[in-house]
């Protein structure tokens, strides 16, 4: 099972940049940027932090492919 998400296209909507993101969840923009691409998973901390900052559910970031 892959896990796909809507990052890159959340953080564009708001008009926000990687490092700033990075930085509003205790990261790095790499990160960011690897998540986004679906080089890496996000870690589950990241994961929530991302979603509380977006005011959105976890699931609405990240979805489970089957």
């Amino acid at each position: 099972m892959a896990i796909n998400n809507t990052l890159k296209d959340i953080r564009e909507e708001r008009n926000l940049i990687q490092a700033d993101l990075a930085k509003a969840v205790g990261s790095c923009s790499d990160t960011i940027g690897r998540i986004e691409r679906g080089e890496r998973n996000a870690s589950l901390e990241i994961a929530i932090r991302l979603a509380h900052y977006q005011k959105m559910p976890v699931e609405e970031i990240f979805q489970i492919e089957d």
